[in-house]
């Protein structure tokens, strides 16, 4: 976009007269002239974005527009952004230029939640340093036995599937795994649903999870002005667990005060807030907030990551062999047991970054601009919702060489050269700028370790052909329909 500014010029130095010419300056481009994919003149692309393929349909908008491109849900705008620079820009200025989208603290704060997920400005800067503290590395560490007697008992588990010839619904049981670890670290409560036992606070999460996903995306708060049945089981489910967390933050503190020796050790999350200093100044409203996020955060993402990388492993017995290779040379016995031998594991970490960089769990981040900003030319005025679309960028070729296949070897220094191109920088799985989740160390040690596990024991295979294995969009990306059987390995 031109506009034209009258500059003086002489033509000589001793010419009287002045004259002057018409020189263009370039203006920063406005929302309304981005291409936008074809929608309906009243609804504009509502209809068209299916919540559970709504990153498919990103996707495919993305070919038809470019990396950058706006559509419209019934008269609100949104910017789409694919773009690897543009969006580097945009996370890096969080969360003072841009914030999450403001829809999702109205929605969690609705229902009572206000942890470092949604909390914004000094909330978030107070809150982010304690729980950043709290999932470090030395305190993961901390966290081992338990994530090495959850694997234990889902082998066990794995075990019986196989002695039966039973198919094994992956992703299912990964979030059985994920939550009995997830519960245990955040406060030390023993679900233990990897045996199928059922438990009261399991079941209200399973309503709460897919209820906050739902009324995120929904364009018209219907439950404010009429509940229906549904809306009326999360009240009861938000009540029972905020009800479960508020005992076992008043437990804790006691147990605190009788042991002081827990605020350098503490035994799980809950008590790592509470031993930290800045922790101790937080209301328990947002010790709650924060336990709540930890299972928000911990449950879907790891376990859907882990279903991905069996959906591949299955599918390349080689791979399940080096992985097998690599843990008996490293460790001895079902699971490696120590923080040293995980670090060993590098073709097993190698399989999960790829599961990461091909199925993002988190395709796309949602966020809304604070103030005025232009960034790479374009005029984003303040208020400006956008979605940030992570995964187009994992697969392009100009990051990496082969991009849409699954090649561990990519992730391991000289592990091939015919990789020319490799650009970690490009996967956005765990956000980016200040704003990176502070979880994804965690994460990564609980998929390798069950992964590594699993191999060491089983040969793996689909039980459906791939095709059959599809994308589908609740909180986050997981793979629907994916089954597989195992063989337990003759020693």
């Amino acid at each position: 976009m031109y506009s034209f500014t009258k500059v003086p010029i002489l033509w000589k130095l001793n010419d009287p007269f002045k004259t002057t010419i018409m020189i263009p300056t370039t203006h920063p481009k406005t929302i309304n002239e981005l291409p936008s994919p074809k929608g309906h003149f009243l609804l504009g692309h509502a209809t068209q974005f299916k919540a559970s393929e709504k990153h498919l349909v990103l996707e495919r908008w993305i070919k038809e527009c470019g990396e950058l491109f706006k559509i419209n849900f019934l008269g609100t705008v949104f910017i789409v952004s694919a773009s690897t620079t543009f969006n580097q820009q945009v996370l890096k200025l969080r969360p003072t230029t841009f914030r999450r989208l403001s829809k999702m603290d109205e929605i969690l704060s609705e229902l009572g939640i206000t942890g470092v997920f949604n909390a914004e400005n000094d909330a978030w800067k107070r809150q982010r340093k304690v729980t950043s503290e709290a999932l470090n590395l030395q305190k993961i560490k901390g966290f081992y036995p338990i994530i090495i007697t959850k694997t234990k008992k889902v082998l066990q588990k794995y075990r019986e599937y196989a002695q039966n010839g039973q198919v094994m619904a992956v992703q299912k049981e990964a979030m059985k795994f994920t939550i009995d670890i997830t519960t245990a670290i955040a406060f030390g409560y023993e679900l233990d649903t990897i045996n199928n036992k059922e438990d009261e606070f399991q079941k209200h999460l399973e309503i709460i999870f897919p209820m906050i996903s739902t009324r995120i995306t929904a364009p018209i708060p219907l439950w404010r002005y009429l509940k229906q049945k549904k809306d009326k089981q999360l009240d009861t489910a938000i009540i029972y667990i905020e009800t479960v967390i508020h005992q076992f933050i008043a437990d804790a503190k006691r147990k605190i005060q009788d042991t002081p020796e827990l605020k350098e050790n503490p035994s799980n999350f809950l008590e790592a807030l509470l031993a930290d200093k800045e922790g101790s100044n937080f209301s328990d409203k947002e010790i709650y907030g924060n336990i709540f996020t930890m299972l928000l955060a911990g449950e879907d993402t790891t376990a859907n990551s882990i279903s991905w990388a069996l959906f591949y492993l299955a599918q390349h017995p080689e791979m399940v062999t080096t992985i097998r290779k690599e843990a008996i040379a490293i460790y001895e016995g079902e699971v490696p047991e120590t923080p040293q031998a995980v670090s060993q594991l590098h073709y097993t970490h190698a399989v999960a970054q790829e599961a990461i960089r091909m199925k993002s769990t988190a395709p796309q981040l949602y966020v809304e601009a604070n103030e005025d900003v232009t960034i790479e030319g374009l005029y984003i005025p303040k208020g400006t919702k956008m979605m940030i679309q992570t995964r187009h960028a994992q697969l392009q070729e100009k990051h990496f060489t082969n991009a849409e296949h699954f090649i561990p070897e990519r992730w391991i220094k000289g592990g091939c050269p015919m990789h020319a191109n490799h650009t970690p920088s490009a996967i956005k799985a765990f956000g980016a700028g200040p704003r990176f989740c502070p979880g994804m160390n965690l994460a990564i040690q609980e998929i390798v370790i069950l992964v590594s596990a699993l191999c060491k024991q089983f040969d793996i295979a689909l039980n459906v052909s791939p095709e059959e294995v599809e994308e589908q969009f609740a909180f986050t990306m997981y793979p629907k329909n994916l089954m597989i059987q195992l063989k337990e390995v003759e020693e």
